[in-house]
């Protein structure tokens, strides 16, 4: 047998032994977060939201889901367009979380939330955006899924 041929033969069992190896399983996070369209809201009185597009507003949102809550799980929220984070604990009777005083830009932003266990897992991160949408004549902030 030739050195080339045991070299390979060598590096073909190392391989195999390395993806036989057994790695530390970590359960899935079968939660994510859910905004409706009403779920970005703006204290009353609300502003001129086209001539004062900062504003501070309260997200609320829902953690539907198939395994029980962990206590202690947290929802964050990031604008990529901006510099605002928030966290807060989600109510696991309710399956439900309020984040208050995030200033965002109404004209530009991009809200990525996501859960996180005590343990670390992470849930997948939602991507939504705040728009200001006419109404009857009357302008209303809502959220939309996406980031454009």
């Amino acid at each position: 047998m030739s050195i080339r041929t045991a070299i390979a033969v060598g590096l073909v069992a190392a391989l195999g032994w390395a993806g036989c190896a057994s790695h530390e399983a970590r359960p899935a996070f079968r939660r994510g977060v859910l905004i409706d369209d009403r779920g970005i809201s703006v204290p009353l009185p609300p502003p001129s939201l086209v001539d004062h597009p900062k504003v501070e507003v309260e997200i609320a949102g829902s953690v539907p889901g198939e395994d029980d809550l962990v206590a202690g799980t947290q929802v964050h929220v990031e604008d990529l367009d901006g510099a605002a984070r928030a966290s807060a604990p989600v109510d696991g009777s309710a399956e439900a979380f309020v984040l208050e005083g995030i200033t965002i830009d109404l004209t530009a932003n991009c809200l990525e939330l996501w859960l996180e266990a005590p343990d670390g897992r992470e849930s997948d991160r939602t991507h939504v955006h705040a728009a200001i949408v006419l109404v009857d004549g009357v302008a209303e902030v809502h959220a939309v899924l996406g980031c454009d």
